[in-house]
């Protein structure tokens, strides 16, 4: 889904940064295919690619909208990166609640957001 609410210079950032994401990827995995890297965790860098899109949604944001959308790619971020490192017993199985609180209140801002805009603004 297009997102019309962002400016095109917020949308050629994030263009750009996921495109850098997926060609990075890619040399990773084909790396990782010749045996070349297969002693480096790299997938710990996962995270660190979803927020980094994240945080460049805030700052390139102009509504509040993407502001909570990119607090909330942190938040999954941390997630993922606190359950593959086991941080405070966290496992992908034990933690997910997290998860399922997060895009509650996630849900709950944007709800409030968006009722407390004028019914000019569409």
């Amino acid at each position: 889904m297009r997102d019309d609410t962002m400016s095109p210079a917020a949308r050629n950032a994030k263009n750009l940064v996921f495109g850098i994401a997926l060609v990075g990827a890619g040399i990773l995995f084909l790396i990782n295919g010749w045996d070349f890297i297969a002693y480096l965790k790299w997938w710990i860098f996962v995270p660190a690619l979803i927020a980094l899109g994240g945080l460049i949604d805030i700052l390139v944001s102009r509504r509040a909208k993407q502001i909570a959308k990119g607090c909330f790619s942190i938040i999954f971020a941390f997630w993922i990166y606190a359950s593959m490192e086991h941080l405070w017993g966290w496992t992908f199985g034990t933690s997910w609640p997290i998860i399922l609180i997060a895009v509650g209140v996630q849900s709950i801002v944007l709800g409030l957001l968006s009722s407390n805009k004028p019914s000019s603004e569409s």
